[in-house]
């Protein structure tokens, strides 16, 4: 599960993030193994409708915290009739969570994960309340020798639909992106400020204080042949979005964001598994405007806070190893590297980031589809540990 600063959804959309859902999205039976603690087994006897799902939350950018997330399953009555099959996806899954952390960042949200009609629809739903307090490097597109404290604050709504084209592995569909944002400064500083550019200094006397909304309408495709959505082994996904931010459907900015992300699986032999995330982040905006300093994407790899490499393109590769000791335990080691810049053909002369690091899993419920873990990463200025609970992209 990780940190997300662009979908800007709140520390509990984090909660809900990419591969906490992922997780969900199938049933196994459980399967008890070498004779190890079957907390599957607990779980099919839970007789409450909602799973807790608790989370430690150590993301640098925000410190470290707590966060506790309910997640709701329901099943058709012919879904309940084959549950002894294994493999199902239920028809509707709901989530709520809340989060707080140590330098006072603060969310909460609920939502909603619709597999409709045998899986030919399918519906992604989120509504967040986010109060997040994170140092940014750069502002106005200039880099900044000391970081700037934000308190970014407000609600996000996010939604999907894709429909799946024939009987084949690909999707297509539409997202929407609408968010109102609060920007404050976490510390008091004097504005103007001598030590900041002039450029700077007109970017926070127009921002701070005022209440932005960015709203966004696109389109997106996605091609899935991957052996499981949780955990998986072999196979292959690629997903594309492009949104359009406009005034004309109730956005302060225009300006259109895009991104293409590719993960990529194998089993190299029984016991090994070698997995690639190759990714591309990207907004388009015309000179004359000045995002708000949380639009631009930046760097998201283990080992490096959240916005601390920004750029309107943002390219990331990153690698997994993993050593299967058993079924349920196993053993990784992943690097990765990113760049940032202020365009795509300036990326190839842009500094690289790198991060490496290492960590284990464990598989809590076969049934549920749930393994957590730790990993500990190092990037290029600390390090940092992190409680995985998911698969890890």
């Amino acid at each position: 599960m990780r940190f997300s600063l662009s979908a800007l959804a709140g520390l509990s959309a984090a909660l809900l993030s990419a591969p906490a859902m992922a997780s969900l999205y199938h049933d196994y039976s459980a399967a008890p193994e070498d004779a190890e603690v079957e907390t599957g087994n607990f779980l099919d006897r839970w007789s409450l409708p909602f799973i807790p799902v608790p989370k430690i939350i150590t993301e640098p950018a925000v410190g470290t915290g707590l966060a506790l997330g309910l997640v709701f399953f329901q099943e058709s009555e012919e879904q309940k009739a084959e549950r002894s099959d294994g493999s199902l996806v239920p028809e509707n899954i709901t989530l709520g969570g809340l989060a707080f952390t140590s330098n006072g960042s603060r969310g909460y949200g609920v939502g909603h994960l619709g597999f409709w009609k045998d899986d030919t629809i399918r519906y992604k739903g989120f509504l967040a309340f986010s109060d997040f307090n994170i140092d940014f490097y750069s502002l106005a597109g200039m880099p900044i020798n000391r970081p700037i404290g934000f308190n970014i604050k407000g609600p996000a709504v996010i939604q999907q639909l894709q429909m799946r084209v024939g009987d084949s592995r690909w999707l297509i569909g539409a997202k929407q992106v609408y968010r109102t944002v609060k920007l404050t400064l976490t510390d008091d500083i004097s504005l103007p400020n001598a030590a900041l550019a002039d450029r700077i200094n007109r970017y926070l006397d127009q921002h701070l204080g005022d209440s932005t909304t960015t709203s966004g309408l696109g389109i997106t495709a996605e091609f899935d042949s991957l052996d499981t959505p949780i955990d998986p082994q072999e196979g292959y996904n690629y997903r594309f979005r492009y949104l359009v931010y406009n005034k004309a459907i109730g956005s302060d900015y225009d300006y259109a964001s895009y991104q293409l992300k590719g993960t990529n699986y194998w089993t190299l032999s029984p016991k090994w598994d070698l997995g690639v995330r190759l990714q591309y982040d990207g907004i388009s905006v015309d000179d004359q405007t000045v995002l708000p300093a949380y639009i631009a994407p930046s760097i998201d790899l283990r080992g490096i806070p959240a916005a601390r490499y920004q750029g309107n393109a943002v390219a990331v590769t990153e690698a997994e190893l993993t050593w299967k000791i058993t079924p349920r335990w196993r053993l990784k080691t992943f690097a990765g590297a990113g760049r940032a810049a202020d365009q795509f053909s300036d990326l190839s002369d842009a500094e690289a980031a790198n991060s490496i690091g290492g960590g284990f899993r464990y598989m809590v419920a076969e049934r549920y589809g749930f393994n957590m873990g730790i990993d500990v990463a190092r990037g290029p200025e600390e390090s940092a540990v992190y409680i995985q609970a998911g698969s890890t992209w």
